[in-house]
């Protein structure tokens, strides 16, 4: 079952938002390509493994994705946490290519890809610690839990793990496999977990304080790259080529470059708006940012996305939507 279905991470949004509305030859260019590159990785891999998590029809499994959650004055993030009544199991996604070499003695992970050899965060070490913050957590909030496993998933059916000494059967080392022997691997979970620990009330009440206590990750995307809204590209952004900006013309959006032409290709920007520069806007920025001269024109966008709005007629701001 899942509680928390998959979803484009909000960071990955507004990096793409950013790398689209970036001159290419800002500074800070190739730094948002390459961490618009790690990201879109990073999801592409979790959906890999999302898609082999949805074979698991039993309504024992309360699969979340993406959970993040506050623990003493910081958060922590599992890519996912299934809960079962038996066991919980949090699992760390990796999507890398090439050929990983792990070294259990050292707690490093190596890839080389390409000619190029470069160190990694070590995974085993990483998802450990999400064990025992998420034990805090669950201490802290008063839930009784059954055991917590961890597994690290690559998702690169082409990736080559290797060890730098085969690690022994109790090692959690051994823990680290492909996205398609996953369902395998949860079936031996099932056949070492067979004690019941918590009822299906207790699994009920720690599924609404997941989902209760889940925190989005939230960053200003232009103070992270020490950008301003100055130095973004304004305009519709061209559904066909990418070009910006697009012409008004009529009740349409007209493109100088490709000629394409589009009724809805506005809504694209209000959501960069809304992604790389504020959480509210009037009908006069709505008209900046997509360079248009008519008021009503811009009002009738507005009204189209059924925004909230505050204030009065003339001095009216317009909220985002809640995803």
């Amino acid at each position: 079952m899942i509680c928390k279905e998959l979803k484009i991470p909000i960071i990955l949004e507004k990096t793409e938002a950013l790398l689209c509305r970036t001159p290419h030859n800002h500074p800070q260019m190739p730094l948002i390509e390459k961490d618009f590159k790690k990201r879109r990785a990073g999801y592409n891999g979790e959906s890999t493994v999302y898609y082999h998590l949805t074979f698991l029809k039993d309504k024992k499994y309360k699969i979340f994705y993406n959970v993040r959650l506050p623990i003493f004055s910081n958060h922590f993030q599992m890519d996912f946490l299934i809960l079962t009544p038996f066991y919980i199991l949090i699992i760390e996604v990796k999507n890398i290519s090439g050929i990983v070499l792990i070294d259990p003695f050292i707690r490093q992970l190596t890839r080389t890809h390409k000619g190029v050899t470069e160190g990694f965060i070590d995974p085993v070490s990483q998802v450990q610690r999400y064990k025992l913050l998420l034990q805090k957590w669950f201490s802290t909030h008063k839930l009784n839990h059954p055991p917590i496993e961890h597994l690290v998933v690559f998702s690169n059916p082409s990736t080559i793990l290797n060890y730098t000494v085969s690690p022994a059967p109790d090692d959690p080392y051994k823990n680290i496999i492909h996205a398609q022997n996953l369902i395998d691997k949860i079936k031996e979970l099932n056949e070492k977990h067979l004690k019941t620990i918590i009822t299906d009330k207790e699994l009920l009440k720690m599924k609404r304080t997941l989902l209760k206590h889940h925190h989005e990750h939230e960053i200003d995307i232009l103070e992270a790259y020490s950008l301003t809204k100055n130095d973004l590209i304004t305009g519709v952004r061209c559904e066909s080529c990418q070009h910006i900006p697009m012409i008004r013309v009529s009740a349409s959006w007209y493109c100088v470059k490709c000629h394409a032409s589009s009724k809805r290709a506005h809504e694209t920007a209000v959501k960069d708006y809304f992604l790389l520069i504020n959480d509210q806007l009037t009908n006069s920025d709505l008209r900046k940012f997509l360079h248009l001269n008519s008021r009503n024109t811009a009002y009738k966008i507005l009204k189209y996305f059924q925004l909230e709005t505050q204030g009065g007629t003339k001095s009216v701001t317009y909220s985002k939507p809640t995803r």
